[in-house]
């Protein structure tokens, strides 16, 4: 077991704070620390793809393609999925993302066609293109899924932070991997500040360094039925191809929701 140990039970936060508002390209002592920690306390986490491993990414749109008789008279089109270059990032204008910052493209893709239709936020209707990507090297990833839906605010550390016991090494662990897991699987949405991206690309970029191909993380979707959704970032696209495309039209959404806190009303007089 490792000696390293989180300074606080909160300390993602803190480090988020810090590189959102203060600075995020020349980092201080504590920030340091904190990723020299996250490194060393990387428990069973590690996984690995197999050449051929099935992958899915979406994108919006698709290709609609005139058909012509044997005279050259229109008779109508044809619906494709976009092709295989267009279903990748670009390599100089990449977008940025949870784990990317622009220019440096990572390729986004989920373990389930529902995965990756959900992933590009598509609306009833909606025509979506849909590839199949096939892994061609053995790939070491980092899974950061087993936190994803807990609360870090919970049993010791609530305890802790209403006037209890000091915190263990390992419960501090606990509730600072749960924000870390909770981080990458946060929806992303094109009214996202920027700066909101930037600790989550700071960890992927560690844990690039670290040797990981690729990160795991749960999808904010939940499960479809006995399949569960995660997506999945690959630092190299060219680890990965583009094997088939096709459309998809979006049929329904489901929506859940349950309130989360008090209401106010307004009383007449």
């Amino acid at each position: 077991m490792s000696n390293a140990e989180f300074a606080h039970w909160d300390s993602y936060s803190r480090f988020a704070r810090h590189v959102r508002f203060t600075s995020r390209y020349v980092l201080g002592a504590e920030e340091r620390n904190f990723l020299d920690t996250v490194l060393a306390t990387i428990r069973n986490r590690e996984g690995e793809f197999q050449p051929g491993h099935t992958l899915y990414r979406a994108q919006h749109g698709v290709d609609w393609v005139e058909q012509t008789d044997g005279e050259g008279n229109w008779i109508g089109e044809d619906v494709w999925g976009f092709g295989a270059s267009r279903m990748k990032p670009l390599t100089d204008r990449a977008r940025e993302g949870r784990a990317n910052p622009r220019g440096i493209p990572v390729l986004y893709v989920g373990t389930t066609v529902l995965t990756a239709i959900s992933e590009v936020r598509p609306w009833v209707g909606a025509d979506v293109s849909v590839a199949t990507c096939k892994v061609l090297r053995h790939m070491k990833i980092l899974d950061l899924s087993p936190g994803y839906g807990q609360s870090s605010l919970a049993g010791a550390v609530f305890s802790h932070v209403m006037g209890g016991r000091e915190l263990t090494a390992d419960e501090k662990e606990k509730a600072v991997w749960i924000d870390i897991d909770n981080a990458f699987s946060e929806p992303v949405t094109t009214s996202d500040d920027r700066a909101d991206y930037a600790p989550t690309q700071i960890l992927a970029e560690l844990f690039r360094s670290a040797g990981y191909d690729a990160i795991v993380y749960k999808s904010h979707s939940g499960d479809d039925g006995e399949h569960k959704r995660y997506n999945v970032a690959i630092f190299d696209p060219a680890a990965v191809e583009i094997v088939s495309c096709a459309p998809y039209r979006v049929k329904s959404i489901k929506i859940e929701a349950e309130q989360n806190g008090n209401p106010w009303s307004r009383v007449k007089a």
